[in-house]
């Protein structure tokens, strides 16, 4: 199924550094807020990544960068009544019940940096806030993340700095269309994957990418907004400064 997407991009490929971010029509809402906030920092090229958006926000990508449509079903994901019991009970348990309909786009995440045109990339999450310049994260020969606080094992899969060709990406993908169901998301699949293989991962600092759980960083270069609670926040962050131009408008300065 859908092998072409399981492979390295191999057409058009470009010999510089980029970024690479992707969204469906639930989460393009966080596009310009993400990019407001690259751009005043940074200047690499980025690509967008269709798992599903609206026409609207479809020619928005096209207008900043290279627009890569991504054309997978979302019905390759196991849904709710394909789950083990056992395994439902633990994720919502621990998770909460939030995440059900984040899977699709979850598990899209390695097809999408299989078709990076860059040679050197950085997948990053639509809810990361970027407060200052993250060149660094390109001086990586293989693949980079971050480990979580709460698990030895996990590695946070909202930042990932890797280059083009990895093995380890392409068994990322074949996984997620095979092995989805046991899995609660990319993330915990790719840390298994890292885990079986023995995989050498550089470890980023957690400055880039720094989690809303941890509280303010003045230093984070990064700030992860993750989850339904993070989202609020950005929500709430938006209708602020939404209400702060109308103001303006309505009582201009002298």
């Amino acid at each position: 199924m859908y092998e072409e997407y399981r492979r390295w991009r191999t057409e058009n490929l470009r010999a510089c550094d980029g970024i690479i971010v992707g969204s469906d029509l639930t989460q393009e809402w966080l596009l310009p807020w993400w990019w407001d906030n690259y751009q005043k920092h940074n200047g690499h090229p980025v690509a967008f990544v269709d798992f599903g958006m609206s026409s609207e926000k479809k020619e928005w990508c096209k207008e900043r960068g290279e627009f890569i449509p991504l054309q997978v079903a979302d019905i390759f994901v196991a849904e709710k009544e394909e789950i083990d019991a056992k395994l439902f009970s633990e994720w919502e348990n621990q998770f909460g019940k939030n995440f059900w309909n984040c899977r699709n786009a979850w598990f899209k995440k390695p097809l999408a940096c299989l078709q990076s045109p860059f040679k050197r990339t950085v997948w990053i999450d639509l809810d990361c806030e970027i407060r200052g310049p993250i060149g660094e994260l390109f001086e990586c020969d293989s693949i980079a993340l971050l480990k979580e606080r709460w698990d030895a094992w996990i590695y946070n899969s909202g930042v990932i700095a890797f280059t083009h060709g990895l093995k380890l990406i392409e068994t990322w993908a074949d996984q997620s269309f095979e092995k989805n169901q046991l899995f609660r998301g990319d993330q915990e699949l790719l840390s298994q994957i890292i885990r079986e293989m023995k995989y050498p991962v550089k470890e980023l600092d957690e400055k880039y990418n720094w989690s809303r759980c941890y509280g303010d960083n003045t230093e984070a270069l990064i700030y992860h907004w993750h989850g339904e609670l993070g989202r609020n926040v950005i929500r709430y962050s938006l209708m602020s400064s939404s209400r702060c131009f109308l103001s303006s408008l309505k009582n201009p300065q002298p």
